[in-house]
């Protein structure tokens, strides 16, 4: 995955990092010392490296871990309520941003020589190399460090060979059904906890498939996000899904979608936890 950082003549970290070939090469300065954080996934980064103190505003959202909720909220996670004016009131060094949700915010932050980071993990490793970058950026490599290897510690799933990974339906909505393709994030959670997902022939990161589909697939194992509000019993209920082997054999589960969802140090906790629902 290429990296996606981009930094102002403000700002300049170090040779693993690049400077926007329209900027003009920057001198070195301090760690960022005032971060606003616009999405929950890098509040949870900031804090699991000891960068809480440097955190001058988060989105909407950003509820882990508990003293998140203290810190101020600058507006809204999709952007549709954050504003340049409301983000430059914190007098922040560094903003830190989701590829694609606040792409539109990049000029006016280079406008105002506002040093940015994009986090665009797609993958299980893109996170540890953007927890890495964080740390760099805020003065905390050591503890950076040691989430990483924490999380691969957690992370060490069963990585089967495909004939014998267990196949998985991640219901991300049912109204229409939604899924997660190849390039989904989510994918590459089930990939690492030794599953296979049944859409992973997708390109798309979360399309729109056909109940068809699904129960033609047969999953072994079915997830449904807990902030869905669907009970494993009404899935169990629908019509024509008592023949799919998860429905069958028990094995539909309500998982907390923050720990796959959020391309933070939680992510770990998730391939963890599904290693062992896949080893049922």
């Amino acid at each position: 995955m290429k990296k996606l950082i981009k930094l102002t003549a403000l700002f300049i970290t170090t040779a693993l990092l690049f400077v926007s070939c329209n900027k003009k090469a920057a001198e070195q300065v301090s760690v960022a010392e005032s971060v606003v954080a616009l999405s929950p996934a890098a509040t949870e980064i900031l804090f699991a490296i000891g960068a809480e103190d440097q955190i001058a505003a988060v989105s909407e959202y950003s509820d882990y871990p508990e003293a998140a909720k203290e810190k101020p909220v600058v507006g809204g996670f999709d952007g549709n309520t954050l504003s340049m004016e409301k983000i430059l009131s914190f007098k922040p060094d560094l903003v830190y941003l989701t590829e694609g949700m606040h792409n539109f915010l990049i000029q006016g932050l280079e406008d105002n020589n506002i040093p940015y980071y994009i986090s665009n993990a797609t993958s299980v490793q893109a996170v540890y190399e953007e927890i890495s970058d964080i740390g760099k950026l805020t003065g905390h490599e050591n503890q950076a460090a040691i989430v990483i290897a924490e999380m691969k510690r957690l992370a060490t799933g069963m990585q089967a060979a495909d004939s014998e990974k267990t196949s998985v339906y991640y219901e991300v909505w049912n109204e229409p059904y939604m899924s997660i393709g190849n390039t989904s994030f989510i994918n590459d959670i089930i990939t690492n906890a030794g599953g296979k997902n049944i859409f992973d022939d997708l390109s798309d990161g979360y399309p729109v498939v056909s109940e068809e589909t699904i129960i033609a697939r047969q999953p072994e194992v079915i997830l449904i996000p807990a902030s869905s509000g669907i009970s494993t019993d009404s899935v169990k209920a629908r019509a024509g899904w008592e023949n799919i082997p998860a429905v069958k054999n028990n094995k539909v589960y309500v998982i907390d979608d923050n720990l796959y969802s959020r391309p933070g140090p939680r992510v770990a906790n998730g391939i963890s936890e599904l290693s062992v629902l896949l080893s049922k």
